[in-house]
């Protein structure tokens, strides 16, 4: 899983010293998919073009800088892709071919990196299973029968099983972070705007976002650094990102429903950030943040959907509108929430409503951050590891079935419904070997901070020995 195949930063410095090529990893991409095909992590794969594009990326490599020169990416099936159709992972886009990139795409691959494929997803990004009737469950990599997370399935699947090096999701409420902790990678979604979402179908312009996917942060980084290069220092030059850090690690609800090995990973976690001197407050937020963020964030995305997907089809000269989508769709989870709005969209006072909502829920937080005088959050990403899949939005958690969502994106959705930057690091695994992830979540615009104390924990805890007693710079505040 997680360690298979070599990582960005290897593989970069490989390709500029001349001890491989972009051929020989797509070769070596094609070769792990093959092996894992069972997955159904891709909707499609063309290597033919992928290698006519990693030969372009050798010829060009030798004559300049190409800093991503190596890579082979997964690309989300709603993210456009020259060369491939986007589908969106719901049937009436199947044969839907863009004739550009997404400027993410373009400014990727202008910097080296070769795309294998798109990656399968729940069905319009609108579920956290990733069950998808018209294109093929994709499969959790450890566990088949389990869930990989959703809706961007197919990127963490790809990563994770080593078939790509990185890959790129999107992220509306928690669609690239509990993926990725479900399934053992890194998961970095920026703050809302901070990368271009042109060329994306979308589900909210409010919250949409395009994320990373990686085997570590330092891999996210060199990512990151080709998608927004404002986003500062190299990450040799961060000093000690975790002096005179405060980070709030609040108990409800996000550490409710932990399996007990579990809740014993995170107090671990935390106590050897408590050991490095990072200020550790157990501090709860307001009450009622949750309920907030769930019921403003979904009437938000399903105003924003429609208008968003008929203006994307527009602009692609089609014909079709979000009306002839909504009706093809083939998940029932996905058709209860949108089929509806074919015939009556959410109501502009109800918009207004929620966006007012959303204000108040990050007006509540800015006040807790304030108070607490912390600089960002830290909770476990999903309160449970991948589920078994039993339909559609349905899985099995301890012998009983559960509704997926809202669940899976209790601990991680206000920072989605804000837009804020998060992201999840994998932290352990539990008795059975699959992943358990922790996430970070920080103010708006403090991408590159987040980054650099992300990177000091995964090396700090990759050091962390057992569970054992909390001690050092640890406070216990409530609210005001």
């Amino acid at each position: 899983m997680n360690g298979v195949g070599p990582a960005v930063t290897q593989v970069t410095a490989a390709a500029a010293e001349g001890r491989t090529t972009a051929v020989e990893q797509v070769r070596r991409c094609a070769a792990a998919h093959a092996r894992t095909a069972r997955l159904g992590a891709f909707t499609q794969v063309d290597v033919g073009s992928a290698l006519a594009e990693a030969q372009r990326a050798d010829r060009r490599g030798t004559a300049g800088s190409l800093p991503l020169r190596g890579v082979v990416l997964a690309v989300k099936d709603n993210i456009d892709t020259a060369g491939f159709a986007t589908t969106a992972g719901t049937p009436a886009l199947r044969t839907h071919r863009p004739r550009r990139d997404a400027e993410v795409v373009r400014t990727l691959r202008g910097a080296g990196a070769v795309v294998l494929g798109k990656a399968n997803m729940h069905e319009l990004a609108y579920g956290v299973t990733g069950d998808n009737p018209a294109f093929g469950r994709v499969c959790h990599p450890l566990r088949p029968g389990r869930i990989p997370g959703g809706s961007s399935s197919g990127s963490a699947a790809a990563v994770a099983a080593g078939v790509v090096t990185a890959a790129l999701g999107t992220e509306t409420g928690c669609s690239v972070r509990v993926p990725a902790a479900l399934c053992g990678v890194v998961g970095f979604r920026p703050t809302v705007g901070a990368c271009s979402g042109q060329g994306m179908v979308p589900v909210s312009w409010t919250r949409d976002t395009v994320g990373v996917l990686a085997r570590d942060v330092a891999d996210i980084r060199a990512v990151d650094a080709v998608l927004r290069p404002q986003s500062g220092r190299a990450p040799d030059a961060d000093g000690d990102p975790l002096h005179g850090l405060r980070l709030a690690a609040p108990h409800r609800p996000f550490r409710q429903g932990l399996a007990p090995p579990l809740r014993a990973v995170f107090e671990a976690r935390l106590a050897a950030l408590e050991e490095a001197g990072v200020r550790i407050v157990e501090a709860d937020p307001p009450p009622g943040v949750q309920d907030a963020a769930a019921r403003c964030g979904l009437t938000i995305a399903r105003y924003e959907t429609p208008h968003g997907i008929d203006g994307y089809l527009a602009a692609h000269g089609g014909t079709a509108r979000f009306t002839d989508v909504a009706a093809q769709v083939a998940s029932p989870d996905v058709a209860r929430l949108l089929r509806p709005l074919s015939e009556e969209r959410v109501a502009e006072e109800d918009y207004r409503a929620a966006l007012a909502d959303r204000a108040r829920l990050g007006r509540l937080l800015d006040g807790f951050v304030a108070h607490h005088h912390v600089d960002g959050l830290l909770v476990p990403t999903a309160p449970v590891t991948a589920p078994t899949l039993l339909g559609g939005d349905r899985v099995e958690i301890g012998g009983r079935p559960a509704a997926a969502f809202p669940l899976l994106v209790r601990n991680a959705d206000i920072s989605s419904v804000l837009g804020l930057p998060a992201l999840t690091l994998p932290a352990a695994a539990d008795e059975s070997g699959l992943p358990f992830g922790i996430d970070l979540q920080f103010p708006a615009g403090a991408d590159s901070r987040l980054l650099a104390v992300a990177h000091a924990c995964e090396r700090l805890w990759r050091c962390a020995g057992a569970p054992g007693p909390r001690r050092g710079h640890r406070s216990s505040e409530h609210h005001a």
